[in-house]
Protein backbone atom coordinates (compact mmCIF):
# COMPACT_ATOMS: atom_id res chain seq x y z
CA UNK A 1 0.00 0.00 0.00
CA UNK A 2 1.26 3.45 -0.90
CA UNK A 3 0.97 5.93 1.95
CA UNK A 4 0.77 8.93 -0.34
CA UNK A 5 -2.83 9.94 -0.91
CA UNK A 6 -4.20 7.55 1.73
CA UNK A 7 -5.94 8.37 5.01
CA UNK A 8 -5.12 6.73 8.33
CA UNK A 9 -6.26 6.85 11.93
CA UNK A 10 -3.52 6.99 14.56
CA UNK A 11 -4.72 6.39 18.10
CA UNK A 12 -2.57 8.05 20.72
CA UNK A 13 -1.46 10.15 17.77
CA UNK A 14 -0.59 13.32 19.65
CA UNK A 15 2.33 12.04 21.74
CA UNK A 16 5.09 9.45 21.90
CA UNK A 17 5.03 6.65 19.34
CA UNK A 18 1.71 7.85 17.96
CA UNK A 19 2.93 11.38 17.35
CA UNK A 20 6.03 10.10 15.56
CA UNK A 21 3.81 7.89 13.39
CA UNK A 22 1.50 10.78 12.60
CA UNK A 23 4.46 12.86 11.48
CA UNK A 24 5.97 10.03 9.40
CA UNK A 25 2.71 9.38 7.54
CA UNK A 26 2.30 13.08 6.77
CA UNK A 27 5.90 13.27 5.52
CA UNK A 28 5.08 10.45 3.10
CA UNK A 29 2.04 12.25 1.72
CA UNK A 30 -0.67 10.60 3.79
CA UNK A 31 -3.32 12.18 5.99
CA UNK A 32 -4.06 11.37 9.61
CA UNK A 33 -7.07 11.52 11.90
CA UNK A 34 -5.79 11.63 15.47
CA UNK A 35 -7.71 9.69 18.11
CA UNK A 36 -6.54 10.85 21.54
CA UNK A 37 -7.86 12.39 24.74
CA UNK A 38 -5.21 15.11 25.09
CA UNK A 39 -7.03 18.16 23.73
CA UNK A 40 -4.10 20.56 24.04
CA UNK A 41 -1.59 18.31 22.27
CA UNK A 42 -4.07 17.16 19.63
CA UNK A 43 -4.98 20.70 18.68
CA UNK A 44 -1.30 21.71 18.63
CA UNK A 45 -0.26 18.85 16.32
CA UNK A 46 -3.16 19.55 13.97
CA UNK A 47 -2.30 23.27 13.87
CA UNK A 48 1.36 22.50 13.17
CA UNK A 49 0.79 19.94 10.42
CA UNK A 50 -2.09 21.79 8.84
CA UNK A 51 -4.51 20.28 6.34
CA UNK A 52 -2.90 16.83 6.49
CA UNK A 53 -4.11 16.20 10.04
CA UNK A 54 -7.57 16.26 11.57
CA UNK A 55 -8.21 16.67 15.28
CA UNK A 56 -11.84 15.56 15.65
CA UNK A 57 -11.94 16.30 19.36
CA UNK A 58 -11.15 14.00 22.26
CA UNK A 59 -11.81 10.35 21.44
CA UNK A 60 -12.33 7.54 23.94
CA UNK A 61 -11.02 4.57 21.98
CA UNK A 62 -12.99 2.15 24.17
CA UNK A 63 -16.26 4.00 23.56
CA UNK A 64 -18.24 2.92 20.50
CA UNK A 65 -20.08 6.22 20.05
CA UNK A 66 -16.91 8.26 20.54
CA UNK A 67 -14.98 6.31 17.91
CA UNK A 68 -17.85 6.35 15.40
CA UNK A 69 -18.27 10.12 15.80
CA UNK A 70 -14.55 10.76 15.24
CA UNK A 71 -14.46 8.39 12.27
CA UNK A 72 -17.39 10.18 10.67
CA UNK A 73 -15.60 13.51 11.02
CA UNK A 74 -12.48 11.97 9.45
CA UNK A 75 -14.41 10.55 6.50
CA UNK A 76 -16.22 13.85 5.99
CA UNK A 77 -12.88 15.70 5.93
CA UNK A 78 -10.64 13.30 4.01
CA UNK A 79 -12.75 10.52 2.49
CA UNK A 80 -12.35 6.79 3.02
CA UNK A 81 -9.94 5.45 5.63
CA UNK A 82 -7.33 2.89 4.55
CA UNK A 83 -5.94 1.84 7.91
CA UNK A 84 -5.24 2.42 11.58
CA UNK A 85 -2.16 2.39 13.76
CA UNK A 86 -3.26 1.73 17.33
CA UNK A 87 -0.71 3.45 19.57
CA UNK A 88 -3.20 4.58 22.21
CA UNK A 89 -2.74 3.04 25.62
CA UNK A 90 -1.81 3.52 29.26
CA UNK A 91 0.78 2.03 31.59
CA UNK A 92 0.36 0.91 35.17
CA UNK A 93 2.90 -0.21 37.77
CA UNK A 94 1.25 -1.77 40.79
CA UNK A 95 1.66 -5.20 42.33
CA UNK A 96 -1.49 -7.23 42.78
CA UNK A 97 -1.01 -7.18 46.57
CA UNK A 98 0.30 -4.05 48.23
CA UNK A 99 2.89 -4.01 51.02
CA UNK A 100 0.15 -3.45 53.55
CA UNK A 101 -1.50 -6.69 52.45
CA UNK A 102 -4.36 -5.04 50.59
CA UNK A 103 -5.18 -6.40 47.10
CA UNK A 104 -4.88 -4.15 44.10
CA UNK A 105 -8.27 -2.53 43.42
CA UNK A 106 -10.05 -4.38 40.64
CA UNK A 107 -10.93 -1.15 38.85
CA UNK A 108 -7.23 -0.51 38.13
CA UNK A 109 -6.90 -3.79 36.23
CA UNK A 110 -10.22 -3.20 34.49
CA UNK A 111 -9.22 0.28 33.31
CA UNK A 112 -5.89 -0.86 31.86
CA UNK A 113 -7.60 -3.70 30.00
CA UNK A 114 -10.47 -1.42 28.93
CA UNK A 115 -8.17 1.06 27.24
CA UNK A 116 -5.31 -1.12 26.00
CA UNK A 117 -7.21 -4.21 24.89
CA UNK A 118 -10.90 -3.36 24.58
CA UNK A 119 -10.04 0.04 23.08
CA UNK A 120 -7.73 -1.51 20.51
CA UNK A 121 -10.32 -4.11 19.53
CA UNK A 122 -13.07 -1.50 19.37
CA UNK A 123 -11.14 0.67 16.91
CA UNK A 124 -10.07 -2.37 14.87
CA UNK A 125 -13.61 -3.69 14.38
CA UNK A 126 -15.04 -0.31 13.40
CA UNK A 127 -12.22 0.58 11.01
CA UNK A 128 -12.28 -2.90 9.46
CA UNK A 129 -16.03 -2.64 8.84
CA UNK A 130 -15.51 0.76 7.20
CA UNK A 131 -12.78 -0.60 4.91
CA UNK A 132 -14.83 -3.66 3.93
CA UNK A 133 -17.85 -1.49 3.12
CA UNK A 134 -15.66 0.61 0.82
CA UNK A 135 -14.34 -2.52 -0.89
CA UNK A 136 -17.88 -3.74 -1.60
CA UNK A 137 -18.93 -0.34 -2.90
CA UNK A 138 -15.97 0.06 -5.24
CA UNK A 139 -15.78 -1.24 -8.78
CA UNK A 140 -11.97 -1.23 -8.58
CA UNK A 141 -10.40 -4.17 -6.78
CA UNK A 142 -7.18 -3.53 -4.86
CA UNK A 143 -4.79 -6.25 -3.75
CA UNK A 144 -4.04 -4.35 -0.54
CA UNK A 145 -7.04 -2.19 0.41
CA UNK A 146 -6.57 -1.96 4.17
CA UNK A 147 -4.12 -2.36 7.03
CA UNK A 148 -4.31 -2.51 10.82
CA UNK A 149 -1.22 -2.13 12.99
CA UNK A 150 -1.69 -2.76 16.69
CA UNK A 151 0.85 -2.03 19.41
CA UNK A 152 1.68 -4.54 22.11
CA UNK A 153 4.93 -4.47 24.12
CA UNK A 154 7.74 -6.85 24.95
CA UNK A 155 5.97 -6.97 28.32
CA UNK A 156 3.45 -9.34 26.73
CA UNK A 157 6.04 -12.08 27.24
CA UNK A 158 8.56 -10.45 29.61
CA UNK A 159 6.44 -8.48 32.03
CA UNK A 160 8.08 -7.23 35.19
CA UNK A 161 6.82 -6.95 38.77
CA UNK A 162 3.97 -4.46 38.88
CA UNK A 163 3.02 -5.07 35.23
CA UNK A 164 0.38 -7.76 35.63
CA UNK A 165 -2.44 -5.59 34.28
CA UNK A 166 -0.31 -4.02 31.55
CA UNK A 167 1.16 -7.36 30.45
CA UNK A 168 -2.27 -8.99 30.39
CA UNK A 169 -3.64 -6.21 28.20
CA UNK A 170 -0.71 -6.33 25.79
CA UNK A 171 -0.79 -10.13 25.72
CA UNK A 172 -4.38 -9.83 24.56
CA UNK A 173 -3.39 -7.42 21.80
CA UNK A 174 -0.67 -9.78 20.62
CA UNK A 175 -3.04 -12.74 20.78
CA UNK A 176 -5.54 -11.03 18.46
CA UNK A 177 -3.01 -10.66 15.66
CA UNK A 178 -3.24 -13.91 13.72
CA UNK A 179 -6.96 -14.65 14.17
CA UNK A 180 -7.81 -11.08 13.21
CA UNK A 181 -5.65 -11.37 10.10
CA UNK A 182 -7.48 -14.58 9.24
CA UNK A 183 -10.89 -12.99 9.89
CA UNK A 184 -10.06 -10.15 7.51
CA UNK A 185 -8.17 -12.14 4.88
CA UNK A 186 -8.29 -10.60 1.42
CA UNK A 187 -9.50 -7.30 2.83
CA UNK A 188 -7.34 -5.99 5.67
CA UNK A 189 -3.84 -6.97 6.75
CA UNK A 190 -3.09 -7.09 10.48
CA UNK A 191 0.26 -6.84 12.23
CA UNK A 192 1.33 -6.04 15.77
CA UNK A 193 4.47 -4.19 16.82
CA UNK A 194 5.93 -5.07 20.23
CA UNK A 195 8.27 -2.24 21.26
CA UNK A 196 10.94 -2.44 23.92
CA UNK A 197 12.06 0.66 25.77
CA UNK A 198 11.47 3.87 23.85
CA UNK A 199 12.02 7.51 24.65
CA UNK A 200 8.37 8.40 25.17
CA UNK A 201 6.52 9.85 28.16
CA UNK A 202 5.68 6.28 29.24
CA UNK A 203 9.18 4.97 28.58
CA UNK A 204 10.91 7.87 30.28
CA UNK A 205 9.00 7.10 33.46
CA UNK A 206 11.24 4.04 33.96
CA UNK A 207 14.51 5.41 32.56
CA UNK A 208 16.14 5.67 35.99
CA UNK A 209 15.78 1.95 36.74
CA UNK A 210 18.35 -0.74 35.96
CA UNK A 211 16.97 -1.42 32.50
CA UNK A 212 20.03 0.04 30.73
CA UNK A 213 22.15 -2.95 31.76
CA UNK A 214 19.88 -5.20 29.69
CA UNK A 215 20.38 -3.26 26.45
CA UNK A 216 22.30 -5.09 23.71
CA UNK A 217 22.65 -2.92 20.61
CA UNK A 218 22.11 -0.07 20.30
CA UNK A 219 22.86 0.66 23.94
CA UNK A 220 20.05 3.17 24.39
CA UNK A 221 16.32 3.60 24.33
CA UNK A 222 14.63 3.50 20.95
CA UNK A 223 13.62 6.69 19.21
CA UNK A 224 9.94 7.19 18.40
CA UNK A 225 10.98 7.91 14.80
CA UNK A 226 12.41 4.37 14.61
CA UNK A 227 9.06 2.92 15.63
CA UNK A 228 7.33 5.12 13.04
CA UNK A 229 9.75 3.92 10.37
CA UNK A 230 8.70 0.32 11.07
CA UNK A 231 5.00 1.21 11.08
CA UNK A 232 5.33 2.83 7.66
CA UNK A 233 7.29 -0.17 6.34
CA UNK A 234 4.45 -2.49 7.40
CA UNK A 235 1.91 -0.27 5.66
CA UNK A 236 3.96 -0.30 2.47
CA UNK A 237 4.80 -4.02 2.37
CA UNK A 238 1.82 -6.19 1.35
CA UNK A 239 3.49 -9.40 2.56
CA UNK A 240 3.53 -8.20 6.16
CA UNK A 241 0.50 -9.87 7.71
CA UNK A 242 -0.36 -11.84 10.83
CA UNK A 243 2.97 -11.10 12.49
CA UNK A 244 4.07 -9.80 15.89
CA UNK A 245 7.27 -7.83 15.31
CA UNK A 246 9.58 -6.91 18.16
CA UNK A 247 11.51 -3.65 17.92
CA UNK A 248 13.75 -3.61 20.97
CA UNK A 249 17.46 -3.64 20.09
CA UNK A 250 17.63 -7.33 21.15
CA UNK A 251 16.82 -6.59 24.79
CA UNK A 252 15.57 -9.66 26.67
CA UNK A 253 14.30 -9.19 30.18
CA UNK A 254 14.53 -11.46 33.15
CA UNK A 255 13.59 -10.01 36.52
CA UNK A 256 14.89 -6.44 36.72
Amino acid sequence: MHIQGKNFIVTGGSSGLGEATTRAIVEKGGKVIIFDINEERGEAIAAELGSSVLWPGATDIAGEDSVIASMEKGVEKFGKISGVINCGGIGMAQKIVFRNGEPQPLDIFQEVVRINLVGTFNVCRLVAAHIIANIKASSEKEEDPGVIINVASIAYTEGQAGQTAYSASKGGVAGMTLPMARDLAGQVRVCTIAPGFFGTPMGNAVKDSNLEKHMVHPYRMGKPSEFAHLACAIIENPMMNGEIIRIDGAVRLGKL
